[in-house]
């Protein structure tokens, strides 16, 4: 998902105002951008000139802005933008100041100014200042990977435009925002659907370019690589039409992602080359780094480690750790697992490490997560089952606690969003000087006086009750031993997981170890319950996060195992039965001892009717599996 979110938004730009109302510069403006970039730029900077103080100035100027970044004109904005002193002028200044901030990935900067504009904004008695601020606000948001309440933004940008007499905004300007807010919350239909629709309102075929380019993303993650690479196609030719050669290396640089994922590494390198050719003469340190870490992924997955080693350092290079730390964590983590790939345990587990440093530094639960992930799987590679049963133990509780806190960051962020200090009121005060102004401040005072107590409120109930439902939540849908999902949780997942992707098909697997009695009996049950987790364990690492694994009961699991190519099936479930009966268990004895199992398939490409009737087809084939000798796979019919 992050890798969505880093490449989407900041293609969300010039979003229409006064649609149904379009005044004279509107119409034209729409007609320019459509065309050339360049021209919509130098529109703009004749309309600033000569509009007044409003909520129109603060759009138009804060457009003006996202454009000269994109066309690295921004040591222009001194010269073309005058500020006075009334609040319409301050608020565009601290929007400028906001915008630069983001496009230079500084998140704390971008916050801090943002907030000045928002505190500002609230102070007046225009609901289309409050609207223009709050939605520029919400595209910074997503560009910097925030999505922490983002639905309540766009939800006071929907109430405050309620509000005018006439409609403010078109009906694309929030299709973006919810769009990638649907895709982060997982509802990939909704957001192709809201993505089609911003397409058939466009007016310019040139407008629709970043459309295009986010519902290619889309595509991109839920798997259907065609579709992706068929809108970014349709968006790059747009761009180089409009010339506009930042957005065009940002589709390129999308272009060799889905490139790689679609195993086209060929053309992916070319793709990443272009796009990174222009961030060296932007000279964006930061974007350079990124394609630097694609195009050391795609040097992994063809087996050219070295390339990809060289790739990272010079990642590396190009950025600082204040600024950069999560993108430094990526590449350590990607080294990592070059390092695995070529079966450098030690090295992956080194780079690891860093990562796992980086992340706890920072409080990254999301890295720290992956690294933990990483480093107990290397463990196990290594046979150093103690250490990787510790992480793993560590991992559950880090996932534990990250749940739980998800929950209460959302709350202290609102919290933090709607602060407005007592600094900050007073110097609104001095420049205010009628008692309407006055009582404005007051009654924002009360407003959020208020809101602090239910917010305070809100996290002492909320502290109560998720004290222990996240613990008690996670041992209800997982089995104590394995740490695979409970039998109940896997069929409600299961039940409720989208159709296939286009070309692919789902997959369900039951298996069985085989004389698993014998090995209780013989070696004891503590060694029976050693092979059940390390059976786990190796199918999770082997089928990846996007596979389900379930204990059904005793010695018998149950996996599903979403969008598979149908030519690789069989081999798949055929390498993973191999795998497993090399897989080494150390008896309690001392005695190292191997294991089989008995499989069965059922694959569907369309929502099953009955879990019920697929699992006894399922049954009936692993019991045929048994019957012929064992450690097979018979696809159930």
């Amino acid at each position: 998902m992050r890798l969505f979110v880093v490449l989407a938004l900041a293609l969300v730009i010039n979003f229409p105002v006064f649609s149904s109302t379009h005044s004279t510069w509107q119409q034209t403006y729409d007609m320019l951008r459509a065309q050339d970039t360049h021209s919509a730029f130098e529109f703009l900077s004749e309309e600033i000139k000569s509009t007044d103080p409003s909520a129109k100035r603060v759009y138009i100027g804060a457009t003006l802005a996202r454009t000269a970044l994109a066309l690295k004109k921004e040591h222009t904005l001194s010269m073309l933008i005058n500020y006075d002193k009334n609040v319409y002028d301050q608020i565009l200044e601290n929007l400028v100041t906001a915008l630069h901030s983001a496009h230079d990935n500084e998140y704390e900067q971008t916050m801090h100014a943002f907030k000045q504009a928002i505190t500002r904004a609230y102070t007046t008695d225009d609901p289309a200042l409050i609207a223009t601020v709050e939605l520029f606000y919400i595209n910074a948001k997503i560009t910097l990977a925030n999505y922490i309440q983002l639905e309540h933004h766009i939800k006071e940008v929907e109430r405050n435009a309620n509000a005018l007499d006439k409609p403010f905004w078109g009906l694309n300007s929030l299709h973006n925002a919810k769009a990638l807010n649907a895709n982060f919350l997982g509802d990939h239909a909704q957001a192709i659907e809201t993505y089609k629709q911003a397409i058939a309102n466009a007016n310019y075929e040139g407008n629709k370019a970043p459309y295009y380019n986010n519902l290619a993303l889309t595509y991109l993650e839920i798997g259907n690589y065609n579709d992706a690479t068929k809108y970014l196609e349709k968006s790059l030719a747009l761009r180089k039409v409009q010339n506009n050669e930042f957005k065009v290396a940002l589709t390129m640089l999308n272009l060799g992602i889905v490139a790689n994922k679609a195993q086209n590494y060929e053309t992916a390198l070319q793709w990443l080359n272009q796009a990174h050719q222009y961030y060296v003469k932007f000279d964006n340190p930061y974007r350079q780094a990124y394609t630097l870490v694609q195009k050391a992924k795609v040097y992994t997955n063809t087996q050219k480690i070295d390339l990809a080693n060289i790739a990272l350092e010079r990642a590396l290079s190009k950025i600082s750790l204040t600024n950069n730390i999560n993108l430094i964590t990526d590449i350590r983590l990607q080294a990592a697992e070059n390092m695995r790939a070529i079966g450098q345990y030690e090295d992956a587990i080194s780079q690891a490490t860093l990562a796992y440093n980086l992340s706890s530094n920072v409080s990254d639960k999301t890295h720290l997560i992956h690294s933990l992930e990483l480093l107990s799987d290397l463990y196990a590679l290594q046979s150093n089952y103690e250490q990787a049963y510790t992480l793993q133990s560590e991992l559950v509780a880090q996932k534990e606690q990250f749940n739980t806190h998800k929950t209460m960051h959302a709350m202290l962020a609102l919290e933090s969003e709607l602060e407005v200090t007592a600094q900050q009121l007073e110097n609104i005060r001095l420049e205010k000087h009628n008692n309407k102004q006055l009582a404005q401040i007051s009654q924002l005072e009360e407003r959020q006086q208020f809101q602090a107590i239910i917010i305070l409120f809100s996290l002492l109930l909320l502290f109560i009750s998720l004290r222990g439902y996240s613990k008690h939540k996670y041992r209800a849908q997982h089995d104590n031993l394995t740490g695979a999902l409970t039998r109940s949780t896997f069929l409600n997942v299961v039940s409720r997981s989208a159709v296939p992707a286009i070309g692919k098909q789902h997959c369900l697997v039951l298996f069985d170890l085989d004389h698993f009695k014998q090995v209780n009996d013989e070696y004891g049950h503590p060694t029976g319950d050693t092979a059940l987790k390390q059976t786990a364990m190796l199918a999770k690492h082997f089928f990846g996060k996007s596979a389900l694994l379930s204990r059904f009961g005793g010695e018998e699991f149950m996996l599903f195992l979403p969008n598979l190519v149908h030519s690789h099936n069989e081999n798949v479930i055929e390498k993973f039965r191999e795998e497993l009966s090399k897989l080494p268990i150390e008896a309690e004895s001392g005695e190292t001892i191997h294991i089989t199992a008995s499989f069965s398939t059922y694959y569907y490409k369309t929502s099953p009717q009955s879990l019920d009737k697929i699992y006894s087809k399922l049954d009936v084939a692993l019991y045929q599996a048994k019957k012929s000798g064992r450690n097979r796979v018979v696809c159930a019919v």
